[in-house]
């Protein structure tokens, strides 16, 4: 999507003027816009992000670029943020509570408005400074469950998915980044990947060479792309989550597609594993542990409850076939399938964010650099084991109990 007629970049002063002319956004500041303070925050790799405050109150302001903020050579189209916009308009009547508040979508500037988390701290850093609050992971299973049920043929008609499949399958450049960047380069040699360790670089050769790990990757890769089970974040990490120890709040929405539930169940589980690697702490590491089984439990019991409540469902979506004890046998079934999923999609997120092109600054708090690297070689480790052995690890109690067991250098062999 090239940049309209009316596309530019806007600096403090055009975003001053932008605001002043929403009066609705202007009245929620208050005061006149010469007192609005415009304060950059731009923290990811693709977006300008500020925040915009006055003397009543204060919104986040996000405009697409034309290319990957970090790296501007690598050209992008603009409508990222029209699909954030969508997806936030998809989710909030689902899950508002835990997300945040949209407010403006302007078409030409390609600038998402929305309400701002700036008394809450983005979860990675929370966790990295050292913070447990126990309810964060449950929120975030509450929030896939009401988010992804709602969106799927399980809660609306068949008419309804199908028109909101087409609008996001035309998200094509970010779902390019997702399998470019999670499902295929880390995988092969190529100049996106990078690891700090050369401790690393025997498990790294050991992905590519098992036949076990690549076959489990490419299943992933096939299920991403033609399991349209309901509207994904599609970027679901420790980053994209504003909380404070009593709100939680996911945020960045911009990847946002259809594909299999697991997947975003996946990738948050498998930042949690990797804040789990990158804290030497064991009891750190023990209320880790709770918070990834706790996340599930909330999720999985969260999903079966709203399946169970539409046992009548809403006019025009699909009746259930199976009754009774066979209904039962239909559900438990799907959502085996959603667990297989999480652990697959846990595995190679890890695997990414310690190889490939984006990592994660959770080691970064590591001081020294050996120990650095056995903490990154034990997850990257742990996740090559999980991708060769996923006939055996098909429950939350098996990756968790793998999960303990590899805790330690992670040189695991391909046995």
């Amino acid at each position: 999507m090239e940049p309209t007629p009316a596309y530019r970049t806007l600096d403090a002063t055009a975003i001053r003027a932008l605001i002043a002319s929403l009066p609705t956004i202007a009245a929620r500041l208050g005061g006149a816009s010469t007192q609005w303070q415009v304060r950059e925050v731009s923290d990811g790799n693709l977006n300008n992000v500020f925040l915009v405050g006055g003397p009543s109150g204060e919104v986040c302001f996000k405009q697409s670029l034309p290319h990957v903020r970090v790296d501007p050579s690598w050209k992008m189209p603009l409508d990222r943020t029209f699909f954030e916009a969508e997806w936030l308009r998809a989710i909030q009547p689902l899950a508002g509570g835990l997300t945040t508040e949209f407010l403006h979508y302007d078409p030409d500037l390609y600038v998402l408005i929305v309400e701002s988390l700036s008394g809450h701290t983005v979860l990675r850093t929370a966790l990295m400074q050292g913070a447990h609050w126990p309810g964060v992971a449950p929120r975030i299973g509450t929030f896939v469950a009401h988010a992804t049920f709602g969106t799927s043929l399980l809660a609306r008609p068949f008419e309804d998915v199908f028109t909101a499949r087409r609008l996001f399958a035309a998200n094509l450049a970010l779902t390019r980044i997702t399998l470019d960047l999670v499902l295929d380069d880390p995988y092969r040699d190529h100049p996106r990947n990078h690891w700090h360790d050369p401790a690393l670089t025997p498990i790294v050769l050991d992905i590519r060479s098992s036949a076990a790990t690549l076959l489990a990757v490419e299943n992933l890769r096939r299920r991403f792309l033609s399991q349209p089970q309901a509207l994904l974040h599609g970027d679901l990490h420790t980053g994209s989550i504003m909380s404070t120890a009593d709100d939680t709040r996911v945020i960045d929405g911009e990847f946002a597609v259809y594909g299999p539930i697991g997947f975003d169940c996946g990738m948050f589980v498998g930042n949690l594993v990797l804040h789990y690697f990158a804290t030497p702490d064991r009891a750190a590491r023990q209320a880790t542990l709770h918070d990834i089984a706790a996340f599930w439990h909330r999720f999985h019991d969260e999903f079966l409850a709203l399946w169970i409540s539409h046992d009548t469902p809403p006019p025009g979506t699909l009746h259930p076939l199976a009754y009774g004890p066979a209904a039962d046998v239909a559900r438990q079934r799907f959502m085996d399938e959603i667990m297989a999923d999480t652990i697959g999609f846990a595995g190679v997120e890890i695997i990414r964010r310690i190889i490939g092109y984006a990592h994660t600054a959770d080691f970064d708090t590591i001081a020294a650099s050996h120990q650095r690297a056995t903490c990154r070689a034990g997850a990257l480790g742990f996740a090559y084991y999980v991708l060769e052995h996923l006939d055996q690890v098909r429950t939350m109690a098996d990756f968790l109990r793998h999960l303990a067991e590899h805790d330690g250098t992670g040189l695991l062999g391909s046995g």
